[in-house]
């Protein structure tokens, strides 16, 4: 009966506002000073959220329909795997009044329009003139993709070209543009010859991870890798 209570509210509110369903679970502290995917460090006392599809940048409203307590955050963190679900902050949840570590249902609306979600300025000056990146996950690209052999470090693959000349080119931009070294590799694959630019070696996959996360907003395609 309350479950039927419940749902028959959810179905009125969701009439009377055009929100969307979804499902929302509190951050764990361990995230706390984390680099989150739009490069900012994450906070439990920012009211901010992490999403699989809304563009970095969103800002929604959730409604905790159980108690009508709203609160407005920002997307500025991925999540894989978890279709529609939102990871929120402590002080976005406390607004909730939301204390379970299990998801609870709630409704959301976007706020204004959605970010832009075409290539940054950096992506621009980066790639300008440079051939279709050729390689790309396979899977969650902070699973580092594995070929066999023993692992000495690690590292994020940014680019496979078919050409040398885009592969040092892209090279030599990400130290100038992004301070970060840089080195290509000719690899024989069945496709033809391709030349991987890879930023690295990291000596654990941690190290690998926090310059995925500082990245991938201006490089979505990227993912890591094993170095042997």
């Amino acid at each position: 009966m309350k479950r039927s209570i419940i749902i028959l509210i959810l179905c009125a509110v969701t009439f009377m506002y055009a929100q969307i369903e979804s499902s929302v679970v509190i951050y764990d502290d361990g995230f706390n000073g984390a680099v989150t995917a739009s490069g900012e460090i994450f906070s439990q006392e920012k009211f901010t959220s992490a999403h699989e599809t809304l563009p970095l940048g969103t800002q929604v409203e959730i409604l905790n329909f159980r108690n009508g307590k709203k609160v407005e955050v920002i997307v500025n963190d991925r999540i894989q795997n978890t279709a529609n679900m939102f990871w929120i902050s402590r002080a976005a949840a406390n607004k909730l009044e939301l204390e379970t570590v299990y998801p609870i249902e709630v409704l959301y609306t976007i706020i204004g329009d959605l970010p832009e979600t075409g290539p940054t300025e950096i992506y621009k000056k980066l790639f300008a003139s440079l051939g279709d990146n050729l390689e790309f996950a396979v899977g969650d690209p902070r699973i580092p993709r594995s070929e066999g052999g023993e692992i000495t470090a690690y590292g994020v693959q940014v680019y496979s070209s078919g050409k040398r000349m885009d592969a040092v080119t892209l090279s030599r931009r990400i130290q100038e543009e992004l301070e970060y070294l840089s080195y290509f590799e000719k690899i024989k694959l069945d496709e033809g010859i391709r030349y991987r630019v890879v930023i690295g070696d990291f000596p654990n996959i941690d190290e690998a991870l926090d310059c995925y996360w500082k990245l991938q907003h201006n490089i979505p395609e990227i993912f890591l890798v094993e170095i042997y």
